[in-house]
């Protein structure tokens, strides 16, 4: 029997003509039901897995280093929102600090949050608003990049890393001889296969251009105006702009609604 509009069947003898369709309605549905659950706790798992922070500063996959330059010429301040966006995201990295010479401050591989013990040094105080003394005063002299970004390499390569990833972060004040062995490191980075990526600190024009012109493969992470944030390049491709795994789920979601109902709509016998 087939049901009207109204509710009511429609009395009919050839019942059995109706069995083969009746079991293809019925594995239809099962199959349907199962596809639509599955769906469903898909784009649960999606949505909570979906990160909501901004594209990480390190490459993902990649060992990262931060190489802060701790020179008399870089305001220490100016480091505070580097740091805070590591550790906000949790990105494991090492950290190097230079002057004229570097060394390795805290080893790759460490957990972001452990970077915030730093930001007290490099935040004014509530009081004085001033930066507090720090163990690097006696430390800080002329501005060594090469030195920084080759202490970060043997870093990697003794760590074995064959994806590592370097965070400059300097105001690229370099003096005439500084810029061979800049060179040097940098054709030493290209050929390990380690991403450079620069924070640079509201450099003049003259001193980015020649930056440019020595590590033109370099990615900048921060325009050069005070209130520019640092992010990632990748925070501003359209890879980023949505969570396209939820999106995609939600649209296999409404197309297996839609074959629900075009398949196994009830059949309605007009008047």
């Amino acid at each position: 029997m087939a049901p009207t509009e109204a509710g009511h069947a429609i009395p009919t003898g050839e019942r059995r003509s109706f069995g083969r369709w009746s079991r293809r309605t019925l594995v239809l549905r099962a199959a349907l039901a199962l596809a639509l659950l599955a769906t469903v706790a898909l784009a649960f798992l999606a949505a909570r897995n979906e990160g909501v922070q901004s594209a990480p500063l390190v490459p993902s996959g990649s060992t990262g280093m931060l190489v802060l330059d701790l020179s008399a010429s870089v305001y220490e301040g100016a480091f505070g929102q580097t740091i805070q966006e590591l550790a906000d995201a949790d990105e494991k990295v090492g950290v190097v600090a230079f002057s004229d010479a570097a060394y390795t401050l805290v080893p790759p591989g460490t957990p972001g949050r452990e970077l915030l013990p730093l930001l007290r040094y490099f935040e004014p105080t509530s009081t004085s608003g001033e930066l507090p003394r720090n163990p690097w005063e006696r430390f800080r002299a002329g501005t060594r990049i090469s030195e920084g970004l080759k202490v970060a390499r043997e870093v990697l390569l003794e760590r074995g890393a064959d994806d590592g990833s370097i965070v400059l972060v300097s105001d690229l004040e370099i003096l005439p001889d500084e810029i061979f062995a800049l060179a040097d490191v940098a054709a030493l980075l290209r050929g390990d296969g380690i991403e450079l990526r620069i924070v640079p600190l509201f450099p003049t024009p003259e001193k980015q251009e020649r930056i440019d012109a020595i590590l033109g493969s370099a990615k900048i992470l921060r325009e050069s105006s005070d209130a520019s944030p640092v992010r990632a390049p990748e925070a501003t491709s359209i890879a980023s702009a949505a969570p396209w795994l939820f999106v995609a789920v939600a649209a296999l979601l409404v197309g297996l609604l839609a074959v629900n109902e075009g398949l196994l709509a009830r059949l309605e016998v007009g008047r």
